[in-house]
């Protein structure tokens, strides 16, 4: 599990283009639009904290590799689990979607993580790794041997997940930790916990291997990079 506390320098999230190694991938991001995103505890809301780091993501993934697709869906919001943009490497789309997103209602992060893994199952080039990031900003209702259990599926079909922990990170760790734990397949999956303070989210994503393991195809920090291309 990788925590990382301490604040970055830079003011805002700028997308970089990290990778030599052009790993090739395709990346669903599931946003948490529950009514928790409200809260202001991550400056200056949860859900615009996710905005902008959806801006860092969206932008490394598609800078590290021409070919590389990413999608968005938000689970909450008051209409369950949505696909906001279906696999693309158009950065336009991806970033111009998350501004729709208004917060209501709760999450269901295993709901999301299976339409995310069917996204991928789908996806054109079948070439591409498939990855889900995985934002997760208010208690996690599931049960953790259910968890576990869509872990182990998700590994079976070569799905990496990155999860970050943010809002009720306490309360949600020990969940999230046995759910990476079972999805976790070389490292190729990450847990990042962000409590709340001074920081700003997406800076904190900046040095976490959810945006450094671009750099080598495989892992930053000492950790891996994308899972198998499996269909």
């Amino acid at each position: 599990v990788d925590c990382f506390f301490e604040r970055r320098t830079s003011t805002a999230p700028r997308a970089r283009c990290c990778s030599d190694a052009m790993v090739l991938e395709a990346t669903i991001v599931l946003l948490d639009a529950s009514e928790y995103m409200r809260n202001g505890d991550y400056p200056p809301s949860r859900l615009e904290a996710q905005q902008d780091a959806l801006n860092l993501v969206g932008g490394a993934k598609t800078q590290s590799n021409p070919e590389n697709s990413v999608g968005v869906i938000t689970s909450g919001g008051g209409k369950g689990v949505e696909v906001l943009v279906t696999l693309t490497s158009d950065i336009g789309q991806i970033l111009g979607c998350a501004m729709r997103v208004k917060p209501g209602g709760t999450s269901n992060l295993m709901a999301g993580i299976q339409v995310a893994q069917l996204a991928l199952k789908h996806r054109q080039n079948k070439n591409q790794r498939q990855r889900v990031i995985c934002f997760v900003g208010s208690p996690v209702a599931e049960d953790q041997a259910a968890l576990v259990r869509l872990g182990k599926k998700l590994k079976k079909n070569a799905v990496a997940v990155d999860v970050v922990n943010f809002g009720e990170d306490a309360e949600n760790a020990e969940k999230l930790e046995a759910f990476i734990s079972a999805v976790n397949n070389d490292d190729n999956s990450h847990l990042v916990t962000v409590p709340p303070g001074p920081h700003i989210l997406s800076d904190i994503l900046i040095s976490s291997p959810i945006i450094s393991s671009n750099e080598d195809g495989g892992g930053g920090m000492g950790m891996g990079g994308g899972g198998g291309g499996g269909g």
